[in-house]
């Protein structure tokens, strides 16, 4: 018997038979190398294990569907005909060739045999006990006990015993199969083979979602209106909650990740982690300095090198801020160097100066819900060339449908995204200041779309690939737990050099 399968990648379409393993990816860590940049760089495995074909999830950021339900704990057995849907647009079709595998039946053991005691005259002469039952009954039941013993030992030592570990020389060497019952389970990189120093995982793994906003938790923020620069900031929690409750309403389509219907244009998928590394490089070149904590991104706010957004409008709502705490302000430097910001502090002066004048508001840094809302606020920095940009792609959306966009993040210091990959089991710390992660560039936002219906994320997929043909932005689908379409601007409007 065979196994086969039918790959079809965004760009190429191939075979491959399994013999006794081949992994996925889009590195050269993988067997098979696709080049679809939603897959990790090891996204899944197949193998074979006593004639069945099993399929295992390596821990990939945007996961692997086994006929449209995601593939969670132990591998799966599959079979012929079975569809498989990894990175953002690879199918993979199971075919099974050959003669069936049979079952054997297993084999009844056979039952000890005991000397029937009919006629004693052929048994050889025994002693007896004073109870009148001879001895060698005695002994016979002793033996027989023990000998049920070690057998439920060595059965106990085969159950649990580690299976061979199947040798390749492209995948890692974490591919033991322990067996377990029927399926075996996979011990597996956690990372997923990720790599900490690539831009790449830093785009698809640091895509961690926040806690969702409470419009209850968010104060009103109020504005002088004379202060014509910042006057759309008057928001209230009241208006908020109300673009939250429109953005979200029920449906009459089918709602997901991968709705019927679901058509991903090529701009979404191609090479937009190529043209983000390139301005991000470009960015770090010019000496873009990256925000480590709240302290810096005040000290950006305060220079206008960054603006803060209103927290809803009638076509689009911020869902930021949901995972900020009310603890004291920290500064931050790698490798993991926290100390509070108090007075003397080099970065006390930033965040002291706009407690004090928070576009009109004072806020004080010895209350806890101040610093709380604080946060909130500074999560709404952004550039201020991609305001517009926004605002295009949400008044389109919103005429279209009469919904509010929500979007999901904007700028993170580090220390921030550090503190949400700490509860990301896909994701992983970065070491030193050489990367440069998006949602740090301020130039990087995220779109929601798991509750959108299918005609919904076409419409906003054609107005993201629009735009990037016309140069103003890169865009990608993200699947997984914070599915979104992943936007990224030019910080100098000037698309990077290829």
């Amino acid at each position: 018997m065979q196994w086969r399968l039918h790959i079809s990648g965004p760009y190429e379409t191939r075979s491959a038979y399994v013999d006794k393993e081949v992994s996925i990816g889009r590195t050269e860590l993988a067997t098979i190398r696709i080049d679809d940049p939603g897959l990790s760089r090891l996204n899944t495995t197949f193998f074979i294990d006593e004639g069945d074909l099993l399929v295992a999830d390596e821990n990939s950021t945007n996961g692997t569907f086994v006929n449209g339900e995601r593939l969670t704990g132990r591998p799966r057995i599959l079979r012929d005909g079975d569809e498989i849907q990894i990175g953002s647009g690879t199918r993979i079709r199971i075919e099974q060739s050959g003669p069936e595998k049979t079952v054997l039946p297993a084999a009844t053991p056979k039952r000890p045999e005991i000397p029937s005691t009919k006629n004693k005259s052929e048994l050889a002469p025994s002693a007896a006990t004073p109870s009148g039952i001879p001895l060698w009954v005695y002994a016979a039941s002793a033996s027989l006990t023990l000998l049920i013993l070690i057998l439920g030992g060595v059965a106990i030592y085969l159950l649990v015993r580690p299976d061979k570990t199947v040798s390749n020389p492209k995948t890692p060497a974490l591919t033991k199969i322990t067996t377990f019952s029927v399926i075996p389970v996979r011990v597996i990189d956690p990372l997923g083979g990720e790599d900490e120093e690539d831009l790449d995982d830093l785009i698809a793994s640091w895509e961690t979602a926040e806690e969702e906003i409470k419009a209850e938790n968010v104060a009103d923020v109020t504005v002088d209106p004379a202060n014509k620069d910042e006057a759309d900031l008057n928001v209230t929690a009241a208006f908020l909650a109300d673009r939250i409750r429109k953005a979200m309403e029920a449906r009459n389509a089918e709602t997901g990740i991968r709705p019927a219907g679901l058509n991903v244009p090529k701009e979404l998928f191609g090479d937009g982690v190529i043209k983000q590394k390139a301005k991000l490089r470009e960015m770090n070149a010019r000496g873009y300095r990256q925000p480590m904590d709240f302290a810096d991104l005040a000290a950006k706010r305060l220079s206008r090198e960054l603006m803060e957004m209103p927290m809803a409008t009638q076509s689009f709502y911020l869902d930021v801020g949901g995972s900020a705490s009310d603890a004291p302000f920290t500064s931050f430097a790698f490798p993991d160097q926290r100390q509070e910001i108090v007075p003397g502090n080099p970065k006390f002066d930033a965040i002291a100066r706009l407690a004090a004048n928070f576009a009109g508001r004072k806020y004080d840094l010895n209350n806890p819900a101040d610093r709380k809302q604080m946060r909130m606020r500074l999560l709404r920095m952004f550039h201020p060339r991609a305001k517009g940009i926004l605002k295009e792609i949400a008044d389109a959306y919103f005429q279209r449908f009469g919904r509010p966009l929500r979007v999901t993040s904007l700028t993170r210091s580090m220390d921030y995204q550090i503190l949400l990959n700490s509860n990301n089991p896909n994701s992983f710390k970065v070491r030193g200041e050489g990367a440069l992660p998006p949602h740090t560039s301020g130039c990087a936002f995220d779109l929601a779309r798991k509750h959108m219906t299918a005609e919904e994320q076409n419409f906003v997929m054609a107005k993201l690939a629009e735009m990037e043909r016309a140069g103003k932005l890169d865009a990608l689908i993200e699947y997984g737990a914070n599915a979104c379409f992943h936007v990224f601007i030019y910080d100098d409007g000037i698309p990077p050099r290829m």
